[in-house]
């Protein structure tokens, strides 16, 4: 054979066979990846099925009930509330269709079926209390609700069954509201006025010759003598006037002008100076003349006293014309303004009450009795004299104000707390925490708490109150009494380092939420962790 042809036979050795098990492995192929989308198939539908329970990646079982009132008591079976004692309904997840309006209105009138006692709290529950105690406020916490009030401490929501209500006679009211005006009484003291007062002073010093008027509590009139005084410089001024007049070219002459000025200005009246040029002798005491009428309020001289200008020798007030001064707290002083109307009556005078007005109202506050002064007047009529420091009370005609108003027997007063019995429900009773005004007849105006429209207990209130300090006793010795421990699980509650954090982020937060929510309160923090569902790892 030639050489090229032997090549050509080496080249064409035609197509090799298939090496063997080839059909096999791709059928492993293809099963493996029939078994990869199986199983992605199987995870979505699980994922989306712990998604319609409500409980997505946990692994446990959703809390199918809940307390339509407090939506912090959940639990896996079906029981009542351990604070309202009403009957838990089931949860609706988010992907199912709302509830009617005629179911919700049936459950929610669905009594209790004890009113006597609390009921006893399941494990679930009390894990749902002890977490759910920062929660969201609800319907039955008014504290939520702006102005509302919260439930006074010792207290809790109460259902009564419809014959449990007939038999102790519960009566309700509706919180009114309407245009109520206030009275508005404050103690008052008479006091004098500041225009009223005078002093007497000498403007030479002198010695007291004789004293005219002789004691304090008189009165005297304006330019009445009060003394003579004797005063060396002012008999000087006089004899120079008298040789002035007498070498004066005519009455009015420069000197004579002069030395009668001087005197005026020493302090001698007019009317004395005229009578020294008229008689031609010098006076040896002067008199020393009442500024204004009123009483004299002290007196600071004896006979023969050495007096200078710097001494106030008499005080007369005038009590024509006295203050009425009165002390309205901080709160009040709002509702008051110039020109407000009033009515001053004496305590120990009452027939003698007179109509008076605000005048003043002082710009500061007493620091230490948180008042702020206000100032009327009145006229001292003959014969009804108000004397300055006589007691009394001014009542002021405030404005009128639109306020809420209870019945007095819907109000419960222990001296901590006042507080009424609002109607939540039919036959659900909340104590709610208000500020009371004044007392109008046979209501009771409340300044903060309720609203207008909201439905009071005005009868029976006292066994309402009664049945709801026990309910709360029964309820808080409930939650203080030692839960019983599940196996597995510690007195002491799990350490959150047991609790794996990369694959349970949220239970691990749980934990760290119970250490310090309940740190230091008892088996409460306990009874937190273990509520905590498992696996922790």
């Amino acid at each position: 054979m030639r050489p090229d042809a032997l090549n050509d036979t080496l080249m064409n050795e035609g197509e090799e066979p298939p090496p063997p098990g080839l059909k096999f492995m791709a059928a492993v192929r293809w099963i493996l990846l029939g078994l990869a989308a199986t199983l992605a198939v199987f995870a979505w539908w699980s994922y989306a099925r712990a998604e319609l329970n409500g409980d997505a990646g946990t692994g446990q079982a959703a809390a199918k009930y809940h307390c339509p009132m407090h939506p912090q008591i959940v639990s896996n079976e079906p029981g009542e509330c351990p604070i309202c004692h009403m009957n838990l309904e089931p949860i609706v997840s988010k992907h199912a269709a709302p509830p009617s309006v005629e179911s919700s209105a049936t459950s929610a009138r669905r009594p209790a079926p004890s009113t006597s006692s609390a009921a006893p709290i399941s494990s679930n529950a009390r894990a749902a209390m002890l977490r759910g105690s920062a929660s969201a406020p609800t319907p039955m916490n008014p504290s939520s609700s702006g102005p509302l009030g919260a439930a006074p401490p010792g207290t809790t929501p109460i259902t009564l069954t419809l014959d449990r209500i007939q038999s102790i006679g519960v009566r309700t009211a509706v919180a009114g509201e309407g245009s109520v005006t206030h009275a508005l009484r404050v103690t008052a003291v008479v006091a004098p006025t500041e225009q009223g007062a005078s002093e007497v002073h000498v403007r030479s010093p002198g010695f007291v010759e004789r004293i005219l008027v002789n004691q304090t509590g008189i009165t005297v009139g304006r330019e009445q003598p009060l003394f003579a005084l004797y005063s060396p410089e002012i008999l000087q001024a006089q004899s120079e006037l008298l040789v002035a007049q007498q070498w004066a070219e005519g009455p009015k002459g420069t000197a004579a002008n002069a030395a009668r000025r001087k005197l005026e200005l020493l302090g001698m009246s007019g009317k004395d100076i005229d009578s020294v040029v008229k008689t031609r002798e010098a006076v040896r005491a002067i008199p020393i003349y009442a500024p204004q009428g009123g009483h004299i309020t002290k007196k600071n001289l004896v006979a023969g006293s050495y007096v200078t200008p710097d001494m106030a020798l008499y005080e007369i007030q005038d009590l024509s014309r006295v203050y009425i001064l009165a002390d309205v707290f901080q709160r009040d002083i709002g509702v008051l303004k110039t020109g407000t109307p009033g009515r001053f009556v004496p305590t120990r005078r009452p027939d003698f009450a007179v109509d008076v007005r605000v005048d003043l109202i002082y710009p500061t506050l007493n620091a230490e009795a948180r008042t702020t002064r206000v100032r009327t007047q009145l006229q001292n009529a003959k014969g009804v004299s108000f004397r300055p420091g006589e007691y009394g009370t001014v009542e002021f005609a405030t404005p009128a104000r639109r306020e809420v108003t209870v019945p007095l027997d819907a109000v419960i007063d222990t001296g901590l707390h006042t507080y009424v019995f609002v109607v939540q429900g039919e036959g659900v009773f909340s104590p709610r925490e208000v500020v009371l005004g004044e007392e109008q007849g046979e209501t009771m105006t409340v300044l903060s708490g309720i609203l207008p429209g909201e439905r009071v207990v005005s009868g029976a209130t006292f066994l309402i109150d009664s049945e709801s300090r026990l309910q709360a006793s029964a309820v808080q010795a409930a939650m203080t009494t030692p839960p019983v421990i599940a196996p597995g699980n510690s007195a002491d509650g799990p350490s959150c380092q047991e609790i794996d954090r990369t694959k349970f982020p949220d239970k691990w937060t749980e934990c760290q939420k119970c250490s310090q929510v309940h740190h230091g309160m008892g088996s409460m923090e306990a009874d937190c962790k273990n509520a905590i569902p498992k696996p922790w790892k």
